[in-house]
């Protein structure tokens, strides 16, 4: 048997719901699922509309969610085997429904809380044939973003320019990541994603050099892709596609593209055999 080296796992989180984090978790998958990668992707969200997006059959989710997983006795659950189906051949999703809501409130005391999906991970061999893991996650900073920060190695922060909440939310998120990295040291803050920019927006060029400038101070990066304001991601959210099946020619499906080439040369992906 030939070892596999394992994925690259990565949460797409902020603490502020609507600023573009199911959106690019499903885009930028897609994107590089077009480029021959093998992605899977972990829907963190009680909401589960990234599950409702992307799953081939909705109805998957009545029986292989998340939650089915985490309930399980340990070692009877295979992450690996709950993936469903989507639209795209290389994209498989592990989807969540409702009950997730219900499961946080009643664990939130238990060790087992914050632990639950690394465990899921760690006892599933076949989760290294992914070359990428995306976390998508909660507008919250609860039980399913801990579970997330602890699985992964790298952390998206989207961030729109026009949301001042978004914004003000930004030291508890980012606090809460110092503190995950005490118990799970190999996870980095990789950058900040800006999302949803509209230059003729009143304040929009002015909050995109403060985020410039508050992480430039912290040592942050920031992805010189900007994620523009674009009526064609919200037509496809409404169509259940992604932005290259509903609109492969538009600014939002350029965009995604060049986001997804500049994280592949961040992860030196391009020139490694394991990604050829």
């Amino acid at each position: 048997m030939i070892d596999q080296d394992p994925p690259i796992f990565i949460t797409l989180g902020n603490r502020k719901g609507g600023v573009g984090k199911t959106t690019s978790v499903i885009n930028l998958a897609s994107y590089l699922a077009i480029l021959g990668k093998k992605i899977l992707i972990i829907d963190t969200d009680p909401q589960a509309n990234c599950s409702s997006i992307l799953l081939e059959d909705y109805d998957d989710q009545n029986t292989r969610s998340l939650i089915d997983a985490l309930e399980a006795p340990e070692g009877e659950a295979l992450l690996s085997e709950i993936a469903c189906n989507t639209h795209h051949p290389r994209i498989k999703i592990v989807p969540n429904t409702t009950r997730c809501m219900l499961w946080e409130r009643k664990i939130a005391q238990e060790a087992e809380a914050v632990i639950g999906i690394r465990r899921l991970i760690n006892q599933d061999p076949d989760i290294n044939k992914y070359d990428f893991v995306f976390f998508d996650t909660p507008p919250n900073l609860g039980v399913m973003m801990n579970n997330a920060l602890m699985a992964s190695d790298y952390v998206i922060i989207p961030i729109p320019p026009t949301d001042q909440f978004s914004l003000d939310g930004l030291a508890a998120y980012l606090e809460l990541i110092g503190s995950i990295r005490q118990h799970n040291p190999n996870l980095k803050l990789l950058a900040v994603l800006v999302t949803k920019y509209d230059p003729d927006w009143g304040k929009s060029r002015q909050n995109l050099n403060q985020i410039k400038k508050y992480f430039s101070q912290k040592g942050i990066s920031i992805f010189n892709t900007l994620i523009h304001t674009c009526p064609e991601i919200d037509m496809a959210h409404v169509e259940r596609k992604t932005i290259f099946e509903s609109a492969p020619r538009s600014c939002g499906a350029d965009e995604y593209s060049t986001l997804g080439k500049e994280l592949l040369e961040i992860f030196n992906v391009i020139y490694d055999k394991k990604f050829i």
